[in-house]
């Protein structure tokens, strides 16, 4: 029980996802977005809540059959091996920003959303849910934390519902504002999806840095 706090960091990192904020955001901008948002959002929620569900599943199973030594062991790999890898998507989305004033470039796929189907917006975003480098490891890890708390079925399924919606507040409130046919709200969308491609390199290098660093304190604490 005492490490679900950390399911709070988790959260924070797994709502901080550029990309599909801005796929979502072009879907809402095209004219069938009122239709295509909500699937968008529905399947990428519903991809998150089962990796979730994966990770709580697993690690109930594994901690129900190992001591607690061989569950601490395990739960210090990971947390090696995220801090790891977190900080070198970090030096890669660093080393991938736009240099000497280049423009961002606007992702192909960004384009082919003028002409979406909820369809092909539920289509996009099972891709993109599934090849999320930075999400699928937060959710399996936070899955993973809600599973060797041993709660009940009822609290920890609640848990991991709540998990994946708190990080999946952007598309959420996306895909109710997508219901809205305001002209300033129109425009406020275009300027957020401008800016987000223009800095995604370096919201991703922040975010990346920030999750190792909180990976590597995790480290230090199985260590101290």
């Amino acid at each position: 029980m005492n490490q679900l706090h950390d399911l709070l960091p988790l959260a924070v990192g797994m709502l901080i996802s550029p990309l599909p904020v801005v796929a979502i955001i072009a879907i809402i901008l095209a004219p069938r977005g009122r239709t295509a948002a909500p699937a968008y959002a529905s399947v990428f929620i519903g991809v998150s809540l089962g990796v979730v569900m994966v990770g709580a599943l697993t690690a109930a199973g594994s901690s129900s059959v190992s001591p607690s030594g061989t569950a601490k062991t395990v739960s210090f790999v990971l947390a090696i091996v995220l801090a790891l890898g977190f900080a070198a998507l970090a030096i890669a989305s660093w080393l991938s920003r736009p240099r000497h004033d280049q423009p961002s470039r606007t992702p192909a796929w960004l384009a082919a959303l003028d002409a979406v189907t909820p369809g092909k917006a539920a289509t996009l975003a099972l891709i993109m849910a599934i090849t999320n480098t930075k999400n699928i490891p937060l959710a399996l890890k936070g899955g993973a934390l809600i599973g060797e708390a041993h709660l009940s079925l009822l609290s920890a399924g609640g848990l991991c519902l709540a998990l994946v919606v708190a990080g999946s507040l952007p598309l959420i409130i996306a895909a109710a504002v997508a219901t809205s046919g305001s002209t300033a709200v129109t425009k406020a969308l275009e300027r957020v999806k401008t800016e987000m491609i223009a800095h995604n390199a370096m919201i991703m290098t922040v975010l990346f840095a920030t999750l190792a660093a909180n990976e590597a304190a995790q480290v230090i604490r199985h260590l101290a």
